[in-house]
């Protein structure tokens, strides 16, 4: 990860700690950073570093959580896709 999105990283974990301080429910934290447009990994890293979790806990808070209906449906889109294209080879 270069330096400028640790960085980004950084600053929004920062504005989002105190959300997750104050309810320790990470669908809010998913609905704040979805609200302020952290998306996709960076959401997931800033998960990460505000909740202390692992990367797969974090993957799991951003992929369960009701506001990001639309990543889960991509997400098994794709991976539907993936495993298809397997069975062809």
């Amino acid at each position: 990860m270069d330096a400028e999105r640790k960085a980004r990283i950084a600053d929004l974990a920062e504005t989002a700690q105190p959300v997750w301080d104050a309810s320790r429910d990470g669908g809010a934290l998913q609905v704040f950073l979805k609200e302020i447009g952290c998306h996709g990994v960076d959401a997931v890293m800033v998960t990460k570093q505000v909740v202390g979790c692992s990367l797969a806990e974090a993957q799991r808070m951003f992929i369960t959580s009701p506001c990001r209906a639309a990543e889960l449906a991509f997400h098994n889109a794709f991976m539907e896709g993936l495993e298809r294209s397997q069975g062809d080879v």
